[in-house]
């Protein structure tokens, strides 16, 4: 299927100088680099300390390491952080390649070298985060795909580990993945994995999307000793931290906010968790895929509000009131309202309860997704189907 080209990654490791890149595990930011940087030497460096050449089979320590650094054009390091602090002082007083790329997979322990006025790097590196794969760079690549199949596989090919594979194969691998990508990300980000990450994790995918309701899921699992909200907010500020949760900020209410997971693999394999024990069961395919038609319109919904955020340069909000499926920002205004009906037949009723509720926000640009616009009766809303979403990322791109 190739290789899916993500353009601020290529233009910002093409550039010249010391790079930075940072974020969670599984995120495609070593194979990236090595791809677009072939020339480079490339290290990782192992618990412990040790700089591993993974070409030549061979370990060195610091020292002979530097020495080697200084004799070549461009070089990669791997999960910098756990190198010994002298490599820091070594590239502060200018040892090592101009030409030199750092990455570590970690969210936020990385910014101790970074930020703040000790950190030995600041100010001497550029630096980027990697993300999932985004859903421009995903419908920017050619698929043998089209439609509502195309959006669907797109939807969990975000995680690009999960890239080419069925839907059968995603998700019930993702049993196994998900939970040990947790784990390693807690583990490299120094935090201690209890049982009440993964509880509140599920909580998340069920539907618990308030501090107050994912305190009381605790709670109600023996987790915590009351459903008291300051139980779970260091743990859930954590798992923001760490790139598992995102915060949602609701509209018109100040300081509230929801949460839910940033990855569509971790939601789908707790979601299943909660509601069938997908862990713990051997569920069949056939059982699963009816189980996930209640999640693949609610996944859709959040790969096209990323598309449009991304591509229209605005924040997501959640409004509850009416219940809006998308709503984007511009400062204090809302600038987008849409409508997700992931299905494959609407009736005109529907679309007219749906007119009505959009109606409400005048000065808005109104649209309504669906998987192919030949499927709905007239309506006065802008329509957006899978063709038209793959025509405006590719349009964005061009642009």
């Amino acid at each position: 299927m190739g290789i899916i080209r993500r353009p601020r990654l290529d233009r910002f490791l093409s550039s010249p100088g010391r790079r930075l890149l940072y974020g969670r595990r599984k995120t495609g930011k070593t194979f990236y680099a090595r791809l677009v940087l072939k020339d480079y030497q490339y290290f990782i460096v192992r618990r412990g300390g040790v700089f591993y050449d993974p070409l030549g089979d061979q370990e060195f320590d610091l020292g002979v390491f530097l020495r080697i650094c200084e004799s070549l054009d461009g070089v990669i390091v791997d999960e910098f952080h756990r190198a010994p602090s002298r490599l820091f002082d070594a590239v502060q007083a200018g040892v090592c390649a101009g030409n030199l790329v750092f990455i570590t997979s970690t969210l936020h322990y990385h910014k101790r070298f970074t930020e703040g006025p000790e950190a030995p790097l600041k100010g001497l590196f550029s630096i980027m985060r990697v993300g999932l794969l985004s859903p421009l760079e995903l419908l920017n690549h050619d698929w043998p795909w089209r439609g509502r199949e195309l959006i669907e596989r797109l939807v969990f090919y975000q995680e690009p580990v999960m890239v080419g594979r069925s839907l059968e194969d995603i998700v019930l691998s993702g049993r196994e993945i998900a939970r040990s990508l947790v784990g390693e990300v807690l583990w490299e980000e120094d935090t201690a994995y209890t049982s009440r990450f993964d509880a509140i994790l599920e909580a998340v995918a069920a539907g618990k999307d308030r501090l107050a309701e994912i305190a009381s899921y605790l709670y109600s699992r023996g987790l915590i000793a009351s459903a008291s909200t300051s139980h779970v907010t260091k743990y859930v500020d954590q798992l923001i931290r760490m790139g598992l949760l995102e915060r949602i900020e609701v509209w018109g209410k100040r300081r509230r906010s929801i949460y839910r997971h940033v990855s569509p693999l971790t939601m789908t394999a707790y979601y299943l968790d909660a509601k069938y024990g997908f862990f713990d069961l051997p569920l069949t395919w056939g059982f699963v895929e009816k189980a996930l038609a209640n999640l693949v319109p609610l996944l859709v919904e959040r790969f096209v509000e990323r598309l449009l955020a991304e591509t229209m340069g605005l924040k997501p909000v959640r409004i509850l009131e009416p219940e809006i499926d998308i709503a984007l920002v511009e400062y204090r205004r809302i600038k987008l309202v849409a409508e997700v009906k992931w299905k494959k037949h609407i009736s005109k009723s529907e679309i007219r309860r749906t007119e009505a509720k959009l109606a409400r926000f005048e000065d808005a640009e109104k649209i309504l997704v669906v998987p192919d616009q030949t499927i709905i009766p007239e309506t006065s809303l802008e329509v957006w189907d899978a063709a038209r979403l793959v025509q405006h990322a590719r349009k964005t791109l061009e642009s």
